[in-house]
């Protein structure tokens, strides 16, 4: 592994999280059929921010004619934190949701590419749309950045009630019967394209992510029936279910997992749009995600708040 392909990792080290979030593995991790095994959100804040994003390819976006068929139930437009301290217990990993091939099938779509281009201009011309960049640098930073590029995914998970109660009676466990209106929907999602760009300093590292945001669409179900049925699954606290519960608007607002004794969480105007900062309690680490035009935007690092929000509000 070399410097830059190991650049988020630092992050984590510097913010003392038990996690690692190499962005390109936990986008594989999502993408792939091996994500069916059980879903792993990452610790630390460039995995938490960059999860903001790429969390929901457990479930993608509908291509073509079937397109209109569809009710879109899920866009983000804004973020909110929820304490997961719980279930971490000095994990590496969060493990809240059982494995999804217990309730249904994942179909590969599209399969977004990674490639690293030489400069933003190519890095433009990949994902197609304008790149921003920082008016500055916070000092010690190198003005040679690295570009990593995420083509646009789409994928589909159909629910099965049949199949959740096969895998009930397998496992000797008891879940709650699925709803007649979720047997059989199929949820779709796409994510991307992505941009991500690293520079480097000695010892630190600063990360800005910016994509289209990622959609959720259903054939069937509503919002309201997944979010139903998921938070009524025995692996969910009664506390989670009540955060995820009280964030607000859920076809709007990407609930984003943090470990309240490791970190702090806060809401932010970044330039007249809604952001969450999200920081260890060191200061030693921060990032800033948020939405704008239809893009999500994140920056990272192992900075202040000050100086993350800084590069933030003086993109160009």
């Amino acid at each position: 592994m070399n410097e830059h392909d190991n650049d988020e990792a630092v992050c984590a080290q510097a913010l003392g999280a038990d996690a690692s979030f190499d962005v390109d593995a936990a986008y594989a991790r999502f993408r792939s059929r091996a994500a069916r095994r059980n879903r792993r959100l990452p610790f630390a804040i460039g995995g938490l921010v960059a999860a903001a994003a790429i969390a929901v390819l457990v479930i993608f976006a509908p291509l073509g004619s079937i397109a209109h068929d569809f009710l879109t139930i899920f866009q983000p437009k804004q973020f909110a934190a929820i304490d997961v301290s719980g279930y971490a217990s000095g994990k590496k990993h969060l493990n809240v949701f059982p494995d999804l091939s217990e309730f249904g099938t994942m179909h590969d779509v599209v399969n977004g590419k990674t490639v690293h281009p030489a400069s933003a201009a190519a890095a433009s011309k990949v994902v197609g749309f304008r790149l921003v960049a920082p008016a500055s640098l916070p000092a010690g930073m190198s003005a040679s950045p690295q570009y990593r590029t995420i083509a646009r995914s789409v994928e589909s998970f159909t629910f099965s009630a049949a199949r959740a109660r096969a895998s009930s009676a397998k496992a000797g466990k008891t879940l709650p019967a699925m709803p007649a209106g979720l047997d059989g929907t199929t949820v779709t999602a796409g994510l991307g394209p992505v941009v991500m760009t690293t520079w480097g300093g000695k010892e630190r590292r600063l990360v800005l992510m910016q994509g289209v945001a990622p959609i959720v669409r259903s054939s069937g179900a509503t919002l309201a029936d997944l979010e139903g049925y998921l938070l009524s699954l025995p692996s969910i606290t009664p506390e989670l279910a009540d955060q995820i519960r009280a964030i607000g608007d859920p076809s709007t607002t990407l609930p984003v997992p943090i470990m309240a004794v490791k970190q702090s969480a806060h809401p932010v105007d970044v330039n007249g749009a809604s952001g969450l900062a999200i920081g260890d309690n060191t200061g030693l680490g921060s990032g800033v995600v948020w939405e704008r035009d239809g893009k999500i935007y994140a920056v990272f690092g192992t900075l202040s708040e000050d100086q993350v929000m800084s590069v933030a509000t003086g993109l160009r």
